[in-house]
């Protein structure tokens, strides 16, 4: 999936951000008709925004409690504690109270010679016993019933949790404070927050590696499940996967890339992106699963029942292995949720340079506003996230993360795909790359935006929709009024594409519907390079290459643009709106 989708549409965005130094929705210059895309991409990064400060509000929390002498997910004597609380040191045979269960046993346990509940498959003296199953970790019960206080269904939603608005809060302060001193002082942080997660994984990985049981969590990861490759949801979740790792299909890429040098080399940057972002899930992987491995071996129980995903890995099964330490215990929670707090944070004001961006590309006037303009934004998506620290609100998490970020990004890449390689045209696209970097894309680039990309896409979506299952939250199934909340967050980014395209045709209305078609999938005269020499140059170099398009001809010799290529200038986005920083993210 990496190879085939992932590196394809990361090279395509980074060429097509950096070629036009436009933003997410300025950048459908390419062809006013599908405007609609960008647009749907800024609502996905807004409710991404929404709901993954609320993520970073929940690392917040815990790396405040990780400072404590004793983690409070480590016994069951806390207020929230019930009587289900079984601590890993307990033994259940023994620790069990009868009377907490108005006088019904242990399914399975004996406890004197009358009260046996299951001798040889048989049942003797009770129709009624306490399954094990049944008991829940401290770490399980800190979760649902302290951070998230979780109420019985998303039809109680509740009142807002005052420890998550706290966090919440601090959690847009700092995106805050990041995002004041402009897009300099950002990509300065990201070599901070980058780096030290690294530091911090590779200490976790030396401790890993030496808890009992750890080879057998490694070996987990790197044991393939043929049986499952034949499920079209794996194949759903492998995409999403890639696309949140690589940030393609939110019009991130885009926006960061439009900060770079017009002669940048976005190739190179793919290809080394490419390698990091494999060795990141690589090392990432071989630290959790080591550490699963080690709580597999405790449990007596295969690796497979003690992993999971999402907030369930994160905020149950780590903190859970966490306290499973034989040695100072709060250093690793503290470790483990720093790292968390740093990637969840560079996440944060990354998307929300996106949003800005986006903002400013559209009404350059704001641009002399931007501190006004930032404040505002961290403040309003603050207010807009607070439902969801209700009690309640890890459901409504649930379904926005299932279908606003999760369906709208494959159909979104895939019209991104179809508009530049077949409304623009594959062979524009290849000469402007050439402009840029003095060569065209590779057979194999060319070959995978024209074929396998978009083909692999569309098999995921159309498979998805067939293997359709209704969302749930662990045993908890949504209500119809729940599910009908995930459909209306994905269709509120997708309506802006048709949306996109009705406006577009009625202002641009002339003659006849074809030819205003034929108009509107045009690009616009304003299309190409953000810079006037370097527009002049290309213009020069263009004279009668495509009809009206002005890009590079096979006929210009790539000597020129490579002659150019030493002396392009830099672009000060703190002094000029034409936004032209070089910046990096990996």
């Amino acid at each position: 999936m990496v190879i085939t989708v992932g590196l394809p549409v990361y090279f395509l965005e980074l060429s097509f951000g950096q070629f036009a130094s436009l933003g997410a929705t300025k950048i459908w210059r390419i062809a006013p008709f599908w405007k609609g895309i960008g647009v749907a991409m800024f609502i996905v990064s807004l409710i991404t925004c929404i709901y993954y400060a609320i993520i970073v509000a929940y690392a917040i929390y815990y790396l405040y409690h990780s400072f404590a002498a004793k983690l409070p997910w480590d016994s069951c004597d806390n207020h929230w504690n019930t009587k289900y609380c079984l601590h890993h040191s307990s033994n259940l045979s023994a620790s069990y109270n009868a009377s907490l269960f108005d006088d019904v046993p242990l399914c399975g346990a004996r406890f004197n010679e009358t009260m046996l509940v299951f001798d040889d498959g048989n049942e003797t003296g009770y129709t009624d016993c306490v399954e094990s199953s049944e008991f829940d970790s401290p770490s399980m019960e800190f979760w649902e019933n302290h951070v998230l206080a979780l109420s019985s269904g998303i039809d109680e939603l509740g009142m807002p949790q005052m420890h998550l608005v706290l966090s919440l809060l601090v959690t847009w302060v700092l995106v805050c404070l990041t995002l004041v001193k402009g897009i300099k002082s950002t990509g300065k942080i990201v070599y901070f927050t980058a780096t030290v997660p690294y530091l911090i994984l590779t200490i976790l990985l030396v401790r890993g590696v030496t808890l009992p049981g750890s080879l057998q969590g490694v070996l987990y990861l790197f044991t393939p499940s043929w049986r499952s490759l034949r499920e079209p949801r794996v194949w759903a979740a492998a995409a999403n996967q890639v696309f949140y790792s690589l940030g393609v299909g939110f019009g991130g890429l885009m926006t960061m890339a439009s900060y770079n040098k017009f002669r940048n080399d976005c190739h190179r940057d793919t290809l080394i992106v490419a390698c990091v972002d494999t060795f990141t899930s690589l090392y990432g992987g071989l630290v959790i699963f080591s550490i699963l491995g080690f709580m597999a071996e405790e449990r007596g129980v295969h690796v497979g029942d003690v992993a999971s995903s999402g907030s369930g890995l994160a905020f149950i099964v780590y903190p859970e292995v966490v306290i499973r330490m034989p040695y100072v215990k709060p250093l690793w929670s503290c470790l483990f949720f720093i790292m968390l707090v740093l990637l969840g944070v560079e996440t944060l004001f990354t998307t929300m340079e996106t949003l800005l961006t986006a903002i400013v590309d559209e009404m350059p006037h704001l641009y002399q506003h931007k501190l006004r303009l930032t404040l505002l934004a961290c403040t309003v998506l603050f207010a807009a996230a607070i439902p969801l620290t209700c009690n309640g609100g890890q459901y409504l998490l649930s379904l926005i993360d299932e279908y606003a970020a999760g369906f709208s990004l494959l159909f979104l890449t895939f019209l991104e795909l179809v508009v530049i390689v077949a409304v623009y045209g594959i062979r524009r696209f290849s000469l402007d790359i050439k402009c840029m970097l003095g060569f065209q894309p590779c057979v194999f680039w060319k070959v995978c935006w024209l074929f396998v990309s978009p083909a692999a896409v569309a098999f995921i979506i159309v498979f998805s929709c067939l293997e359709y299952h209704p969302p749930t939250y662990g045993d908890y199934h949504f209500p119809a009024a729940g599910a009908a909340i995930g459909w209306l967050s994905m269709t509120v980014s997708l309506v802006c594409v048709p949306t996109g395209m009705v406006v577009q045709f009625v202002r641009s209305y002339k003659g006849s519907c074809l030819e205003t078609l034929r108009a509107v999938n045009r690009p616009t005269e304003a299309w190409g390079p953000a810079e006037a020499s370097d527009r002049a140059r290309r213009a020069s170099m263009n004279k009668g290459a495509i009809g009206e398009m002005t890009t590079c001809s096979f006929e210009t010799q790539v000597t020129e643009c490579e002659d150019n290529a030493a002396d392009a200038t830099s672009r000060d986005s703190d002094s000029s709106p034409s936004r032209s920083t070089i910046f990096s993210v990996l």
